[in-house]
């Protein structure tokens, strides 16, 4: 089960910029870090004793990134390790870090649409990616990892859910189901509608689906008579 830095939208600075993680002894998997994560990071000493640390990205929005080149430089003068980085258009990274200073020396680049990683402290972690539509402007991902037997699909900012993922979910091969959702529904919405993602999702399988990236304009309450999760790092009203 993933835990949360935040899960709110780029503007919903109340819920702070949406980045999961799980910490299992001194390494730290990480997805996402938009411009709130660092300083959460730090204020939760979840960066204390990490000797490994593995950094996904979904996509190069601020609110996905915007404090990634605040982890780096942390853990090159502080922690003293190197960081691995994944995201299939790495290019599109490689020409933000040279803008902000990052030398290649000091991250690991992994740039491969499927990646196994071998971790002391995490043990075996599988991680696919898939592209997803969100703008148009640059790419987006989808991940589905299979960490500790369970496997989880993650869907970075997306505007639409694969049917053949609701299948995997409805057929035991997914596990648990984050999803971008907003409340927010118009023609040209570049997130997950709450009364498209109702449309989508069958009522027996919502306690496995998690509502993230959650815009100011999103009941949360609906959200919960609907039968859909939130990670519980989310006070309720």
């Amino acid at each position: 089960m993933l835990k949360f830095l935040g899960c709110g939208s780029a503007f919903n600075t109340t819920l702070g910029n949406t980045s999961a993680y799980i910490k299992k002894d001194k390494s730290l998997l990480l997805i996402d870090c938009g411009g709130t994560v660092f300083s959460t990071l730090r204020e939760k000493s979840l960066l204390e004793g990490v000797d490994g640390l593995h950094i996904f990205i979904t996509h190069t929005h601020p609110d996905h990134v915007g404090s990634l080149g605040d982890l780096i430089f942390y853990c090159k003068y502080i922690l003293r390790i190197t960081p691995t980085i994944y995201f299939p258009h790495f290019d599109i990274l490689q020409s933000f870090f040279t803008s902000i200073g990052i030398e290649e020396d000091v991250y690991i680049e992994r740039s491969s649409w499927s990646v196994t990683i071998h971790d002391a402290c995490l043990g075996e972690v599988h991680a696919l990616f898939n592209g997803i539509k969100h703008t148009k402007k640059i790419p987006a991902c989808c991940v589905l990892f299979k960490i500790d037997g369970k496997r989880i699909y993650y869907s970075g900012d997306s505007r639409e859910i694969f049917p053949d993922t609701i299948d995997m979910l409805r057929e035991g091969f997914i596990d648990f189901l984050y999803q971008d959702t907003c409340g927010f529904d118009y023609k040209g919405n570049v997130h997950m509608a709450i009364s498209r993602l109702e449309s989508l999702i069958p009522v027996e399988l919502r306690n496995k689906v998690y509502c993230i990236h959650h815009d100011e304009s999103l009941d949360l309450q609906r959200v919960i008579n609907l039968g859909f999760q939130v990670p519980g790092e989310v006070k309720l009203p």
